[in-house]
This record gives structure tokens, C-alpha cells and sequence, in this order.
């Protein structure tokens, strides 16, 4: 890498354009070139950014003018894609779920690791402010041990907006539990230091229209230091949690609450042009919702940490914390919001230091997400072996 580092993207479905617009303007990271198996978006990239556009991701890493490639393709890909940016000498970022076999991530893995490249999990909540400073809150130990982490999202994830049959199908990658659960995951794998040791847990398909993926789920993690979390969803949109977070949601904006979260309720899965003409749609219709235009904290739900001597959990500002003096509050910046992942790597190669979350990290979250699943079908504990503590 030069003095820039010059980013591919791979992939340019929805969870791309909440990146093309932010990648320029980070200090030296530039947008070169952008890869889709769809014309149509390719050109629009091309005349919006000025980029590179390649039909697939090998032609595209195979350009001397991109350095990193973000790979933003369909979950079944991401091993795939992964391996074939890492052969060829490009750091990777890679969006979530890391794979969807564990196999598919030791992989990935295996092959960063042996040609020297550097991994950024991708879309981890490990990169919003709260969730870091949570962490820090906890490992300081002011308010003594971490004894529980309770971390609830309520949304209309499986039908309050058009899905791909991918989308939608558990076998592909789908359903809450692979599209939402590595949030949760890394939610509460990054404020109780990583290592976890065992799940329990119930998933659901309650949804007689998607019955291939989950909607739902409950599930009950142990860590090795003994302590326990609960991480709960449910994706059919009746009710929406940002009622109980002042309204604001992900991306950090607040919402009327008054105004129902399903404008339309889908009974089956849609074609690509239907699902990408929603994204316009659905942005428009959240700009006319909002309260405001400033952006708060970003919220994934409402997560709680519980120590010995008080607890912690978000405000739309920061922090709040509860101790035997009451409630305080942490304020902090929240500029830079969304750029995590791209900021991250720039450093890591500069300073020739490791990221986080890496492949492992990836790896770790993705043992949770399966555990899960195991559990659920064999109403059982299942025991964990890949996991990673957090660095810091």
C-alpha cells in the first residue's frame, strides 16, 4: 500500500451503499474499483465515483489499483470471494456473517494467514462507540466484575421488507439468525471479553410464508469466566424496540414511533430489481420519519451489562450508568460512525500491528451463530472450542 489505501468493492446490493458514499471521505482511502455481476449498477458507479468496473471479483483483483477489497457479495460467497482477494496479495473486509460453514471460515482463515494479508470483520457492532465503551467501562472494574449481559432486538427483519430467496433460506445464509445474529454476537462477545464457552438456545420459523429461515430466537450463552448472557430477537416487526430507545435505531437517526416501522407487510421473496428499487424507497420514506436530522448513537436494540456494583447500558448520547450514586451519564463523539472497519485497516497496515475483529474473531462469532442453530435442533447445550478474547 502507498500512501492511500486504494478500496475495491465487491458487490453492490443494498449494504453497499451505505459504503460507497463514506469510503472518500476517510483520510487516505480512496474507492477505485467496484465489481457486480449487474450492468446497470456497474455503470452508475462508474459515472457516481469515477471507478473501475469489473463483471467479477477475480478481474477485479486482479487490478494493480486496488489494494483492499470489501466484500459485500452474498453470504454463501464470502469464503469464496475472500480467497480469491487474499491469493492475490489484497487485505480483505469482509461483511457478516464471516462464512456459513466453519469449514468455509478456517478457509479464510488459513489462507490470510498464509499470504500475509490483513482481515477486518466487517459490519461488527465492535466498531459503535457504546459497545467499545461499554468494554471499557467493564475492564476497568469500577464497578467491580461483569456478571451479566442481557442484549434484546425486536424489528421486522424477515417480511416488513422485500428479501432475495438467499435472503430467506437458512441453507443459503438467510433468516435472522446468519443475517442479524453475528450483532448480537459480537455485541456480547465484545463487552464480556470474547470467550465463550457453551450456548443453549431455541430458534423459530413462525412464518408459514419464509419457512426456510429463522425469525426468531432466544438464546443463553456461559463464558468462561462464568458469566451469562442472554441474546434475544425476533425479526417479525409487530413491535419495533426503538420504542424503548427514544426512537432511534442502527444507523443512529430517530424515529417518530407513532408511525408504524411496516409500511407493507411481504408474504414471499422478491427479484433483485424489486428488492434494490425498496432500498430508494425505504431510504425517502426513514428521511420523512425522522424527528431530526441529528444523528444520536447508534442503537442495535437495547443492551444492558450488569457488574457487581451497578450496570450499564446506552443513552442517545453515550452511556448510562447506575451505581449506588444514582444515574450518571458518559457522553462521546460519534463522528466517524459507519467508517470503522475502513479506518481500522488503514492503521493496521501502517502500523504493522494486527487487526480486530480478524479472521479468528470472524471465526469465533460464526461457532456462536452455528451453536445456536445446533442447540436449537438438538435441545441441548452445545460447548464452544474456537473462540478469541477481545484485545483490550
Amino acid at each position: 500500500m502507498g500512501a492511500v489505501l486504494r478500496v475495491g468493492l465487491a458487490g453492490l446490493g443494498s449494504v453497499s451503499r451505505t459504503i460507497l458514499g463514506s469510503v472518500d471521505t476517510i483520510e487516505n482511502v480512496k474507492l477505485t474499483a467496484v465489481a457486480d455481476i449487474r450492468q446497470e449498477p456497474l455503470d452508475a458507479a462508474r459515472e457516481k465515483y469515477g471507478v473501475e468496473t469489473f463483471d467479477s471479483v477475480e478481474a477485479m483483483c486482479e487490478s494493480p489499483n486496488v489494494d483492499a477489497v470489501w466484500v459485500c457479495t452474498p453470504n454463501l460467497f464470502h469464503a469464496e470471494h475472500t480467497i480469491i482477494a487474499a491469493e492475490r496479495g489484497k487485505h480483505v473486509i469482509c461483511e457478516k456473517p464471516m462464512a456459513v460453514t466453519l469449514e468455509q471460515a478456517q478457509a479464510m482463515v488459513d489462507i490470510v494467514e498464509q499470504n500475509g494479508v490483513r482481515y477486518v470483520q466487517g459490519h461488527s457492532k465492535i466498531f459503535d462507540p457504546p459497545i467499545r465503551r461499554m468494554r471499557e467501562v467493564v475492564s476497568s472494574g469500577e464497578l467491580g466484575r461483569l456478571v451479566q449481559l442481557n442484549t434484546w432486538e425486536y424489528k421486522p427483519w424477515i417480511s416488513g421488507q422485500p428479501r432475495l430467496g438467499s435472503e430467506v433460506d437458512s441453507s443459503m445464509g438467510g433468516g435472522v439468525l446468519y443475517r442479524q445474529g453475528p450483532h448480537q454476537t459480537d455485541i456480547v462477545r465484545g463487552i464480556g471479553g470474547g470467550m465463550v464457552k457453551s450456548v443453549r438456545a431455541v430458534t423459530g420459523r413462525w412464518n408459514p410464508s419464509f419457512p426456510l429461515a429463522e425469525g426468531d430466537y432466544t438464546a443463553f450463552l456461559e463464558f468462561e469466566d462464568g458469566v451469562a448472557a442472554t441474546m434475544v430477537f425476533n425479526g417479525y416487526g409487530y413491535f419495533d424496540i426503538t420504542e424503548m430507545t427514544w426512537g432511534i435505531g442502527e444507523g443512529g437517526q430517530r424515529r417518530n414511533v407513532d408511525i408504524p416501522a411496516v409500511a407493507e407487510r411481504y408474504d414471499s421473496s422478491v427479484e433483485a430489481d424489486v428488492k434494490y428499487d425498496f432500498a430508494g424507497i425505504r431510504a425517502e420514506r426513514e428521511r420523512a420519519e425522522r424527528v431530526s436530522g441529528r444523528r444520536n448513537q447508534p442503537f442495535f436494540g437495547l443492551t444492558i451489562a450488569s457488574c457487581e456494583r451497578g450496570d450499564i447500558r446506552q443513552s442517545p448520547d453515550g452511556l448510562y450508568i447506575y451505581d449506588e450514586n444514582g444515574r450518571r451519564e458518559i457522553t462521546f463523539d460519534n463522528r466517524g460512525q459507519g467508517r470503522g472497519e475502513l479506518t481500522e485497516l488503514r492503521d493496521a497496515i501502517r502500523e504493522e500491528r494486527p487487526t480486530f475483529p480478524d479472521a479468528r474473531w470472524g471465526m469465533a462469532s460464526l461457532e456462536v451463530i452455528l451453536g445456536i442453530l445446533q442447540s436449537s435442533n438438538e435441545r441441548r447445550e452445545v460447548t464452544m472450542s474456537l473462540q478469541t478474547p477481545v484485545p483490550y
